[in-house]
């Protein structure tokens, strides 16, 4: 009996919901950080399909290889090494989130499990850093506010 493809439509629908509920805290950190007009624009358009994930992901990488490559002063300090973080962060949460997808259709039922525990603890990871930037906690922390 293949009990592998009927759970596909479950692990999909579950990476998409993440990932929709990730994304706006995300992009709110993002711009929370950063009004840097010197690095590529954030991407913004909403997950609504697989693909969008991979795109979101693929953007999410060039937004961080921009930062880390650029010698623009307008980011320095903590502020660009949290935007740095969460960039690498939520690319690293979709490519986990992709794996998950993709061991819907061909991996062992532990295969499945320990890729879902590892996309929702990189999501989960994710909400908290973004909540603790944009509470302000993270600029308290530092002792200064940006």
């Amino acid at each position: 009996m293949n009990t592998t493809l009927p759970l596909a439509p479950d692990v999909i629908s579950h990476v998409l919901h993440q990932a929709t509920t990730a994304a706006p805290a995300v992009t709110q950190a993002a711009a929370h950080l950063s009004t840097c007009t010197h690095l590529p624009a954030w991407h913004t358009q909403p997950i609504a399909l697989p693909p969008d994930i991979r795109e979101h992901q693929q953007r999410a990488r060039a937004f961080h290889n921009a930062l880390t490559a650029s010698r623009c002063t307008c980011l320095h300090g903590l502020p660009e090494q949290l935007l740095a973080d969460v960039t690498k962060r939520w690319a690293d949460a979709l490519d986990a989130g992709a794996w998950y997808g993709q061991s819907a259709y061909r991996s062992s039922r532990e295969v499945r499990d320990h890729s879902r525990r590892q996309y929702d603890k990189a999501i989960n990871d994710l909400l908290a850093l973004t909540d603790w930037i944009t509470s302000g906690t993270a600029a308290h922390t530092a002792r200064g506010t940006w």
